[in-house]
């Protein structure tokens, strides 16, 4: 599986943290501040490539060493002045990993992807899915849904996990009714 976070909000980085407590998922950070340095430069598509490549090939070792990789925006936020900027960026950050996500989805077995924006964009713009399936949910205010990969993939259970649910346990239980193990 992969696991993605990219809301900022407080519980989610309590969530996060007892995630990274559990041996078998291993931490990949986005820097946010490198990365609006890169988004701030005009001509930024090969620093934006090298970035995601080495991003992909840190979770494809882990997903070939059976860890869990753990996809992570840091958690220090960017301040432009201009509001308007912290949107783009936003919106620019949230597509970045949509990209990343849409480049591994062949290779995982399940995705959770934590954060409302980032979410919406990985389905909408990463899996580029007209419709998902929901099953229900894993846990009260979290649903799973499935996103049909191709005929000859099957599907791909995706928990879709807004940033504000839960208690700081949510995740770590999330993972293990995905990985049928006790933590």
């Amino acid at each position: 599986g992969l696991i993605v976070v990219g809301s900022y909000v407080e519980l989610t980085t309590l969530q996060l943290n007892k995630a990274l407590e559990i041996s078998l998922c291993k931490p990949i950070e986005i820097n946010v501040l490198k990365l609006y340095a890169f988004f701030k430069v005009e001509d930024n598509v090969k620093q934006l490539n090298s970035f995601k490549k080495l991003i992909l090939n840190s979770i494809r070792q882990n997903l070939s060493k059976d860890y869990i990789p753990v996809l992570y925006t840091s958690r220090e936020t960017v301040s432009p002045r201009d509001k308007n900027d912290l949107i783009q960026f936003q919106l620019f950050l949230s597509a970045f990993i949509s990209e990343i996500v849409s480049a591994i989805k062949h290779e995982i077995g399940y995705l959770i992807s934590k954060g409302g924006i980032t979410t919406n964009t990985i389905i909408s713009q990463g899996l580029e899915a007209d419709s998902v399936y929901l099953e229900g949910q894993i846990l009260p205010g979290i649903s799973l849904v499935t996103f049909n990969l191709s005929e000859q993939k099957g599907k791909l259970p995706i928990v879709t996990f807004p940033g504000n649910i839960g208690n700081d346990l949510s995740l770590v239980k999330a993972i293990e009714i995905l990985e049928n193990k006790n933590f």
